[in-house]
């Protein structure tokens, strides 16, 4: 039957395929985590302030077709003053499954973005506190279901308390998009992105609920009329000090905010993933 791939089986032929990258790079991690002290632990329940970190973990993405890829990501940021800093991600994914033509190994999708932070009121309670503006470039990988498109977002970040230890984020963009080798453009939209960050101080250490959901509308280009929404749920916490967790959980829809269709395919469409992240923070 369709989509039936028992995560648990995907997870132990990954790990057949690749055990020793994964090994060596949680190794690495640990290694470094060891080294690590902080004084104060890090408040990574706020994505405005300017940290440095570097990251990695383990991500599930099944397509709608029913097949599906495991990656190895890594993640970083690095503060470059008080008020900027880049964010990078990339990974390296195999995939299972062969309705559909192309490499079944290979880099997944690159990510960089620039982030600079206005003045922002930290301690106001309730009220809007400030705003960032970034610039978000996502390249695409030379695996097969992350090769298709390049896209770019420039746009604001108003951030608003909303007491009782909810925030909210609300990322406006403009994005441009073109295909892997940046050879056709294909369309242009507003992006709107709200980020919903529950942190209570009696869950865990450093406890986070992220909701976030978001959706583009492509009003010129061949994309002309087109759209795409996503519902990411986040959960996270501290596991020291410097080092935090991260699971992740993402499901894609279409412009009319539809589940997206399920059936045998040739073309791979996202439909939903699940991202494992440990940081540690420097």
């Amino acid at each position: 039957m369709l989509g039936k791939h028992p995560l648990k089986s995907a997870l132990q032929n990954f790990w057949r395929q690749s055990s020793l990258n994964i090994l060596c790079t949680l190794a690495l991690i640990t290694i470094f985590a060891a080294q690590v002290h902080a004084d104060e632990p890090i408040d990574a329940t706020d994505p405005t302030k300017i940290y440095s970190f570097i990251g990695g973990g383990l991500k599930y993405n099944e397509y709608t077709n029913g097949e599906y890829m495991l990656e190895v990501r890594a993640t970083g940021n690095i503060g470059l003053s008080e008020s900027d800093m880049i964010l990078f991600e990339g990974g390296y994914g195999k995939h299972q499954g062969d309705q559909a033509p192309g490499s079944n190994d290979g880099w997944t999708q690159f990510r960089f973005r620039w982030f600079h932070l206005f003045d922002m009121d930290y301690d106001l309670k309730r009220g809007y506190r400030g705003w960032g503006t970034q610039v978000d470039l996502k390249l695409a990988g030379s695996l097969k279901g992350q090769n298709g498109q390049n896209v770019l977002s420039v746009g604001g970040l108003p951030t608003y308390a909303l007491g009782s230890d909810w925030n909210l984020y609300l990322h406006l963009n403009v994005v441009n998009t073109w295909d892997r080798k940046f050879e056709n453009w294909n369309g242009i939209g507003p992006g709107i992105v709200p980020q919903l960050i529950y942190a209570p101080d009696n869950w865990w250490p450093g406890a986070q609920l992220r909701i976030t959901p978001s959706y583009i509308y492509w009003v010129a280009g061949e994309f002309e009329g087109d759209g795409a929404g996503e519902l990411e749920i986040n959960l996270g916490g501290n596991i020291s000090p410097a080092v935090t967790w991260d699971l992740t959980a993402s499901k894609n829809f279409d412009e009319d905010l539809k589940s997206l269709k399920r059936e045998p395919s040739t073309t791979l469409e996202n439909d939903w993933n699940v991202f494992a992240n440990v940081s540690v923070y420097f």
